[in-house]
């Protein structure tokens, strides 16, 4: 019986060193090492930057000039618990996460930055889809760029007062979109009007960078001219047309088929090479823009249903391993304490024959009557005991 209450205990402070890690009670000390991937060696940041995503990144520890590496203090290691780490060298941001492990309270971890150049050189530069949506009183554009960084050794292209050229038509209506997406999320950018045209600011880091444009255009009498000019060498230029009905037109333009699932048609420019302003003619009847939305509303609501079903799913098992967690610790303390008392009552029944042994003993002698009252009244706070524990 007494291994068992021992079992138990040793169960009970492993259940209480597990709820103490998920409570994130455990602090430890993160070093980031920087890496210069320009020169394959230990790298230099003009800063680096520590942020809790768990709490809506919120900014913990700012430290300048770092040289190699640097140390945060006071990090913590819940299960929530995930960092943002940034660094930045001549006005270049670099990023990564980091999920410390709640088993120890000292990590490590590397964030790699490049040397940066204003002449661009090995980029290759795609445009997966050029979309025209056609409506009954304006156009609606949506195109990709999708900008490749091989060079070699790899450096992060940045200019003043941007690189980055892009083109939007001058009688463009509404500015829907414009974002930049160099990592997993996608950010807001601003359009600069220069000498030579249209850019944009955010840097060339090696690899692949994407650039989202979306914008309106007035579409009257069913017909519309529709330029784009081109800053890359691209081939091919693919062009989407919604509904498949209209009619359009370009130098070079040829149909290469029909997404008669998803409602384009299909189309596509061969070898346009850069500082080319292909002019699209576009006429017929454009869809209904009401009809169109309520069908896309609908889409997203089934989507939406589907996520908030994902996330409930997640939610009901997050809270029933959190149930069974406190059920497991109030067992195992209720087991205990009966347990405890069960032990207590058997030591209580031993001490209580000892002390009747004694009391019986000293009554067959000369009959000590101070030894008789002693081993009395320890005998009555034996029996006021087990009362007090039953």
């Amino acid at each position: 019986m007494r291994k068992e209450v021992v079992m138990k205990r040793k169960l009970l402070k492993q259940i209480l060193i597990v709820l103490v890690l998920f409570s994130g009670l455990l602090a430890g000390d993160l070093r980031v090492t920087i890496f210069n991937g320009t020169k394959n060696a230990p790298g230099y940041a003009d800063r680096v930057v520590l942020m809790d995503i768990s709490k809506g990144m919120v900014e913990l520890a700012t430290i300048s000039d770092v040289k190699d590496a640097v140390t945060f203090s006071d990090v913590y290691s819940s299960g929530q618990n995930q960092y943002l780490i940034k660094a930045s060298l001549n006005g270049v941001n670099y990023s990564t996460t980091f999920v410390p492990s709640s088993t120890v309270t000292a990590w490590e971890t590397s964030i790699t930055v490049y040397e940066t150049r204003e002449q661009i050189s090995d980029l290759h530069v795609s445009v997966p889809f050029f979309v025209i949506y056609a409506f009954e009183e304006r156009l609606y554009i949506q195109k990709r760029l999708v900008l490749e960084n091989h060079s070699n050794p790899p450096v992060s292209f940045i200019g003043s007062p941007g690189l980055i050229s892009i083109h939007i038509p001058e009688n463009v209506t509404q500015l829907d979109n414009l974002t930049f997406k160099n990592s997993s999320m996608p950010i807001r950018t601003q359009l600069i009007n220069t000498d030579k045209g249209q850019v944009i600011a955010n840097a060339l880091k090696p690899g692949s960078s994407e650039v989202d444009l979306a914008y309106y255009l007035p579409y009257e009498s069913s017909q519309a001219v529709l330029t784009e000019k081109v800053s890359y060498d691209i081939d091919p230029f693919h062009v989407y047309v919604m509904p498949i009905s209209m009619q359009i037109s370009a130098p070079g333009l040829s149909r290469k088929g029909t997404d008669n699932e998803n409602g384009y048609a299909i189309y596509a420019i061969s070898n346009v090479k850069a500082e080319t302003e292909i002019t699209f003619h576009i006429s017929g009847q454009g869809m209904s823009e009401t009809a169109l939305q309520q069908q896309q509303q609908q889409n997203r609501g089934r989507v939406v249903v589907e996520h908030r079903l994902d996330m409930s799913t997640k939610l009901v098992f997050a809270g029933v391993l959190i149930l069974l967690i406190l059920i497991a610790l109030f067992i195992s303390i209720s087991s205990q304490n009966d347990d405890l008392k069960q032990v207590s009552m058997e030591m209580l029944n031993e001490q209580k024959d000892t002390l009747l042994q004694e009391y019986a003993a000293l009554d067959k002698s000369s009959g000590d009557d101070s030894g008789k009252e002693k081993i009395l009244h320890q005998l009555i706070s034996v029996y006021k005991t087990q009362d007090r524990i039953k």
